[in-house]
């Protein structure tokens, strides 16, 4: 006959001193705060020289010059793209970054405007998804 576990909430927590439930609390709250910073703080900007991508605490910078070929890809891969719906940015050697903007139309004709060799493969769609990710075109004078 199976046995059933139960577990009431705080089980886990009961035993523990006060010192160690507040660091529990605090390592779960930097924890949740990890997670929320890049859901807040997705962002991609187009340079006339560099695709700078956010995604929370980390950031990369891609020289333009660098990018190979643009896919449309519903990876699942850990990326700052916050839907499935993904563009797959492979540039340099072999190196590859999945982002999602919500207008992949605008995103790609920002790109083929700087960059018209870059290779766009598939059909991508390119009805723009409302997420909350943003993306901005900054123009640097010369």
């Amino acid at each position: 006959m199976p046995t059933a576990v139960h577990l009431e909430l705080g089980t886990i927590a009961e035993d523990l001193a006060v010192t160690d439930k507040i660091l529990l609390t605090v390592i779960c709250s930097l924890f949740t705060l990890f997670l929320l910073s890049g859901w807040f703080h997705t962002l991609y900007i187009v340079t006339d020289k560099a695709l700078k991508i956010r995604g929370g605490l980390f950031s990369w910078t891609i020289p333009l010059e660098e990018i190979e070929a643009i896919t449309e890809s519903k990876n699942p891969l850990s990326a700052p793209a916050l839907s499935l719906d993904r563009l797959q940015i492979t540039y340099g050697k072999s190196k590859f970054i999945l982002i999602s903007p919500k207008d992949k139309s605008l995103f790609l004709k920002q790109i083929k405007k700087i960059r018209p060799d870059v290779l766009i493969e598939g059909e991508i769609s390119y009805l723009p998804k409302y997420g909350r990710e943003r993306f901005f075109f900054a123009h640097q004078k010369r």
